[in-house]
């Protein structure tokens, strides 16, 4: 006889504990309150300030636990938490959150968010990253964690693109609830009430320094710290490129240079804005496509990107196209080498002690240039190689010398050199117009102001005959002295003086 077993069977031994294991998570879930947010307020100064302050992207990739990121929307959690607390203060005219795309915990380019800053009418960006992180069950069976985040905040300058402020902070918690809720409700503004403080201090701080007036640093005007935004951007509306009438060229290509900060030389006052406004220009007027222009600026300036970029990259755009255009332009450090007499461009990490291994030579730069069977070749240099000072470096105990180059005309039939002083005299700095004085005034020229002729164009000629004597007279009035060039000279350049280099709207 066969007995039907019961679905309801007695269960086990096993089967017991099993229960007994799931019940007791179920209750411990159930029991664990959710964690409610509070309301953040920071103690600040009565000082009102008045910019706007946008809230940029917080990179969370290190927010991780057992191999999965913490929360799925935990970067825009962050970043309301640090606009809802900063507007309380009322210090700020306004504070906003980026509207800038975010790439699931991936860094952004910093050019696309200041860009996308700047659209947005900011003043000051405040980007961030979780630095570290590490989060520890308490218990089995319990929802309680330990949680260790160290968080960093960056504030910058969207006018300048300077950093002006940077503070990190590191708490530890404990606490009862899931793990996201644990991070966005106590973890977070434990660190905000520790970061934005200092933060809103230091704002505070440099804008009641502005009300004092410039600082004046080793006879340049500093540009106001934070404040500088506006004459800053009165001063790009002033230089803005023309709306010029040059169609887009398929076959034209440039390299720009700009080295402002340097790892172990002097700062070279404006070079990273005037590397950037001759970027806008080669696009707004003088016909160049984004895509054909390798912008490489502070930091990226090293040998092997020179090298790469002018020996590599620039050859094999040009060996398509027979009818190309070639604009190169560098601002930054130059150097003489006292042993040879060559002139050098000084990268980021260059020493002028070691030429040879660490600079790049002016002569190459001539020779590389000058083999592109390129239709035309520009190059544009807002340095100097005296050694004399300025945009110039020289090896410690070596004194200041005349440079002589080999002449382009030599290394090739289709180059115009443009170089901001002569090889005893030093390349200034524009501190009333925030560029160095020859690019202020190379780029005002192609404006228009060098249309001597009014035809609606701006050629070799008309540029230079403009150029020269308002850096010269401009120098003078800075009590320096300084005479652009034009290479191989104004006389020998024939049928290039006369090339158009803008087309302007009529």
């Amino acid at each position: 006889m066969i007995r039907e077993r019961s679905m309801f069977t007695r269960p086990s031994g096993h089967s017991t504990w099993f229960l007994r294991i799931v019940l007791c998570a179920a209750l411990a879930g159930a029991c664990t309150p959710s964690i409610v947010p509070p309301f953040l307020t920071v103690p600040v100064k009565e000082q009102e300030v008045p910019i706007v302050l946008t809230i940029g992207p917080i990179h969370t990739g290190k927010l991780v636990y057992e191999g999965a990121p913490v929360g799925g929307s935990i970067e825009s959690s962050i970043q309301r938490t640090l606009h809802d607390t900063l507007s309380r203060t009322n210090v700020f005219k306004d504070v906003v959150i980026l509207n800038a795309p975010s790439q699931a915990g991936e860094k952004i380019d910093p050019e696309q968010i200041l860009a996308a800053a700047r659209s947005q009418q900011a003043d000051l960006l405040l980007v961030g990253e979780v630095k570290e992180f590490h989060a520890e069950a308490a218990a089995t069976f319990r929802t309680e964690y330990s949680v260790l985040t160290r968080l960093q905040l960056q504030l910058y300058n969207v006018h300048t693109g300077g950093q002006e402020w940077k503070k990190t902070e590191k708490v530890t918690v404990a606490h009862q609830g899931s793990l996201q809720e644990i991070v966005l409700n106590v973890a977070v503004p434990s660190l905000t009430a520790g970061l934005l403080p200092p933060l809103i201090d230091h704002v505070q701080a440099e804008y009641l320094a502005s009300l004092r007036g410039p600082r004046i640093s080793a006879g340049a005007v500093e540009p106001f710290g934070v404040f500088g935004g506006a004459e800053l951007a009165k001063i790009d509306a002033e230089l803005a490129p023309p709306s010029g009438m040059t169609p887009p060229k398929d076959h034209a290509y440039a390299v720009i240079v700009g080295v402002e900060d340097y790892r172990d030389l002097p700062k070279v006052d404006y070079a990273k804005r005037d590397a950037e406004m001759v970027r806008r220009y080669l696009v707004k007027a003088l016909g160049y496509r984004e895509q054909n222009i390798v912008t490489i600026l502070n930091d990226r300036v090293t040998k092997s990107q020179l090298e790469a970029r002018l020996e590599k990259w620039l050859p094999k755009q040009i060996a398509e196209s027979r009818d190309a255009e070639v604009f190169v332009y560098y601002g930054g450090h130059g150097a003489p080498d006292p042993n040879t007499n060559q002139a050098f461009l000084v990268p980021y990490d260059g020493d002028p002690a070691f030429l040879e291994t660490t600079a790049y030579p002016l002569k190459r730069l001539y020779q590389v240039l000058g083999e592109l069977p390129a239709r035309q070749v520009m190059l544009v240099m807002d340095s100097c190689f005296s050694g004399a000072g300025g945009r110039s470096v020289i090896a410690r105990g070596t004194r200041p010398m005349l440079i002589t180059v080999e002449d382009p005309l030599l290394a090739s039939q289709n180059m115009v050199v443009w170089s901001a002083a002569a090889g005893n005299q030093i390349s200034t700095a524009f501190p009333e117009k925030r560029h160095g004085l020859f690019t202020y005034y190379f780029l005002k020229g192609l404006q228009g102001e060098a249309d001597a002729n009014k035809d609606g164009a701006v050629d070799v000629a008309e540029l230079y005959a403009y150029l020269k004597p308002q850096v010269e007279t401009e120098a003078r009035r800075m009590h320096a002295e300084q005479s652009p060039q034009l290479l191989p000279g104004a006389d020998l350049l024939k049928e290039r003086a006369k090339v158009r280099l803008v087309d302007l709207k009529r």
